[in-house]
């Protein structure tokens, strides 16, 4: 597997991202795999897609392309709004799904990253979400859970982070 395919993850993040209605900002879509994510923001936004396989962004063909290893390539004061559907499942020996223990290792390294004025960030249960809000609060942000969503095998959550 070269990229992710959208499932029910993307398009949950996918509907919270609709319903926010987003206008006039400067975004990255983090790991942007198929450009989902890329192509609806980019209707009223100007959007930076990244991701480290090469592979996922040749199919893009977008020219707001960029590889990068997290937000390590950006510089992120010029940045408003950062979406990421990381790769989260736990112990997964697989770089595009495969997130180490507890599905965390992406996710923490994308926390301690993290300097932009608002996030977006998709997390399952087995992440143990309460630790990962409890992360973001102490990097100055307030986190919101925007969205729960069962689905066969796990639960998907939401959050968004706003710089306080």
């Amino acid at each position: 597997m070269y990229w992710y395919e959208p499932g029910e993850d993307s398009y949950t993040l996918l509907d919270v991202l609709k319903a926010e209605d987003i206008q006039s900002k400067v975004i990255v879509d983090l790991g942007c795999s198929t450009g989902i994510l890329t192509d609806f923001l980019e209707e009223r936004n100007t959007v930076i897609s990244i991701d480290l396989n090469m592979d996922a962004l040749r199919q893009l063909k977008k020219k707001n392309a960029v590889k990068s290893d997290l937000l390590t390539g950006i510089d992120q004061n010029k940045i408003n709004v950062v979406v990421f559907n990381p790769p989260y499942v736990p112990d997964f020996d697989c770089p595009v799904l495969g997130g180490g223990k507890f599905g965390r290792e992406i996710i923490d390294r994308f926390v301690g990253q993290i300097r932009t004025e608002c996030f977006y960030l998709l997390i399952i249960e087995a992440n143990k979400p309460l630790e990962v809000v409890e992360n973001i609060k102490r990097r100055g942000y307030e986190c919101f859970v925007l969205k729960i969503r069962k689905i066969v095998g796990e639960t998907i959550i939401i959050l968004k982070g706003v710089r306080i």
